[in-house]
């Protein structure tokens, strides 16, 4: 394999083989050639390919990064374990999860299946789920879960009891997924790290195996993943790990900078490599990205750099309100692809979701497409999920948060009262809701007829099973939804006919994607491996970017991630938006908002915009907006500042040329 092309810094990458690796690889540095080369490095070294395992995050990221390895390094390079933490995960779960008790054949709890078994939990212990959300219960169960410890409560008159309820609601929790035979997508990294620990003869069967380990996107690992790395490398010590600190942004959800600040403590004797040339922006806005991350005090220090010399000074623009900043950014943006800019090559970033609705607006007038890009929102489609719940019951009878979904859907006459009486009869005779339905006729509660109807809908159920077991999956799903008449009944509740539409497309989806699975798996396919990988891909990929080509991107900087453009605009520049004061109840969090604001930043290839308003209407009052310090930290010499409520065209004026100096007078102030 020909280095020749690799810079001197990611050629050393690549040759460093043996021992601990730390790879920072700043915005734009060719991070993934470096991985790839790496990999093929080992294989030509007489590495056998199973023998290596790369980790990233997403779905996408392991499947692009797999087909590079491929093509670079032929045939033999198909044998490298390349996957997502979860999927990885997920297989030392598949070979030994039974000796944690649960059964062979697991099931993996998507996002609504949590939600309602921590609704459930709350109930239990009396705790109103209108006061509490029980999604913010749920995250709090996930991060303590990520961080190696049980959700405790806060001393009395800290906090906002949220903490309290996790505390009380994670037992109970814990114990729903395990009689329905389940996991949730944290037990996928904890649950390894368990079977380690517990059985050394497990971790010795995978240290064994992987002789090397290679993690990308380390800055965005948390606790519990960097156990689960120490587990795997701890004794050979052969881990590769590349990431950037100062792209550290999603701290939120259990990310720990510290795991790639204190890389050397983990893995003593490492060797660090600094990739600093930058092969995406010009100088200028590297220059000025670089004065802005240079000003956090916990950074790993490093210089990005480039051959591209100068190019266009960074605009820094003020405007009046927020729907002039909507306007002015509309009217950039029309401009730039009427002089050649792709409309995909154009980007508008934002903190919170919240900001693009002006954006929204004055693009629609102006007649620019765009798209703003968020999770796919598919499987969130009602339909979808009765479908789905249908494979859950039919794969996992314990299931009980999918089998009252779905017993009356489409209506059969098992109403509420027939599952509430149910329910209770299970509970007081201890045994599973399913066993309940079965036994149907021995309880003399039921309302006249629900037996038999119970017990139709028990067959249908069985039926199917046995029908699932012998293969051709999206066949025997046609016949199942026909033989209940679902999309006629989804067609019923559909407020109109385009509506209806939808429903019934939606459903041909799910088989379609159900079909796409068979051809790939061939005689091996399964509903239980199906449902599970759609719970993972749908898990993995709710943070990967999905967007149309030929339209003007709308997105969150935190989704803006890895992604690039010639021409970005950088809005709501402003004390308590970029940097935020903090979301939802959280502590301001002020170094990584300066990360988000340099990923932000080092999106751009060509052209850097940045957006402020003057004012912003809040509960129906107009507010004063403080410029945010991220644009005081940039040196004058790099912008271009331009006032749209105070000049509509013409030179710079005075007032434009004091900006930076009265915004820094005006930071020292509010300190």
């Amino acid at each position: 394999m020909d280095l020749s092309h690799l810079n001197p810094p990611q050629r050393e990458a690549v040759l460093t083989t043996e021992g601990p690796l730390l790879v920072l690889a700043g915005a734009g540095s060719g991070k993934t050639r470096v991985i790839t080369h790496r990999i093929v490095h080992l294989l030509e070294k007489k590495v056998p390919a199973k023998s290596i395992l790369a980790v990233t995050f997403t779905n996408k990221a392991a499947a692009e990064m797999k087909e590079r390895v491929v093509h670079l390094g032929g045939q033999k390079a198909a044998g490298v374990t390349l996957s997502t933490f979860h999927a990885f995960g997920a297989e030392v779960l598949r070979a030994h999860l039974t000796r944690l008790g649960w059964p062979k054949k697991f099931a993996i709890a998507d996002t609504g299946d949590q939600v309602a078994l921590v609704r459930r939990a709350m109930r239990d212990r009396q705790i109103d789920d209108k006061t509490f959300d029980p999604r913010k219960v749920l995250t709090l169960i996930s991060r303590a879960k990520n961080s190696g410890v049980e959700p405790q409560p806060k001393p009395e008159g800290q906090g906002d009891d949220l903490d309290l309820a996790a505390h009380l609601v994670f037992p109970l929790y814990q114990l729903g997924l395990k009689a329905q035979g389940a996991v949730d997508f944290d037990d996928l990294i904890v649950f390894p790290s368990r079977l380690f620990t517990e059985f050394p003869e497990v971790k010795r069967e995978y240290a064994r195996r992987f002789r090397y380990v290679m993690v990308d996107e380390y800055q965005d690992t948390n606790r519990a993943q960097l156990e689960l790395l120490v587990h795997l490398a701890g004794g050979h010590q052969n881990v590769c790990v590349v990431g950037d600190d100062d792209q550290c942004i999603y701290s939120w959800r259990g990310a720990e900078v510290r795991n790639i600040l204190d890389f050397e403590r983990h893995f003593p004797g490492g060797k660090e490599v600094r990739l600093e040339q930058n092969y995406r922006s010009t100088s200028v806005i590297l220059d000025a990205a670089n004065a802005v991350i240079e000003k956090n005090p916990h950074r790993r220090p490093k210089r990005m750099w480039t051959d591209q010399k100068g190019g266009a000074l960074i605009q820094v623009v003020s405007t009046p309100n927020e729907e002039e900043e909507g306007r002015w950014v509309a009217a950039e943006v029309k401009k730039a692809v009427a002089q050649g800019v792709p409309a995909d090559e154009i980007a508008v970033l934002y903190r919170v979701n919240g900001q693009a609705r002006f954006f929204e607006e004055f693009l629609r007038e102006k007649q620019v497409r765009y798209e703003v890009v968020g999770g796919s929102e598919f499987f969130d489609r009602r339909e979808v999920k009765d479908v789905i719940a249908y494979f859950k019951v039919i794969a996992n009878p314990r299931d009980e948060v999918s089998l009252l979904r779905i017993v009356n859907v489409p209506a059969r006459g098992i109403g509420d009262v027939t599952m509430e009486r149910l329910t209770s009869w299970a509970i007081a005779e201890d045994v599973p809701l399913w066993e309940a339905m079965r036994r149907a006729r021995e309880i003399d509660a039921l309302p006249q007829g629900a037996p038999e109807k119970v017990l139709e809908f028990v067959a249908l159920i069985e039926r199917y099973r046995k029908a699932f077991t012998k293969g051709n999956l999206a066949e025997v799903t046609r016949h199942l939804l026909g033989d209940i008449g679902f999309v006629e009944a989804a067609r019923s509740h559909a407020p109109s006919l385009a509506a209806g539409d939808r429903k019934a497309k939606a459903v041909a989806q799910v088989i379609q994607s159900l079909e796409a699975y068979e051809k790939k798996e061939g005689p091996k396919a399964s509903l239980l491996i199906y449902l599970n990988r759609l719970a993972l891909d749908t898990k993995e990929e709710e943070e990967e970017p999905h967007h149309t080509p030929g339209r003007v991107t709308l997105m969150t900087l935190h989704g803006a991630k890895g992604l690039e453009w010639r021409l970005v605009f950088l809005v709501g520049c402003e004390e308590d938006l970029l940097p935020h004061s903090g979301m939802q109840g959280e502590a301001p969090n002020p170094e990584e908002e300066r990360r988000l604001c340099y990923v932000g930043m080092t999106r751009a290839r060509e052209r850097l915009l940045m957006t402020r308003c003057t004012s912003r209407i809040r509960r129906g009052r107009e507010l004063l907006r403080t410029p945010s310090r991220f644009l005081g930290d940039i040196p004058q010499s790099f912008c271009d500042v331009m006032d749209v409520g105070a000049i509509p065209e013409g030179p710079p004026t005075e007032k434009e040329k004091s900006f930076f100096a009265s915004l820094k007078e005006r930071l020292k102030a509010g300190a």
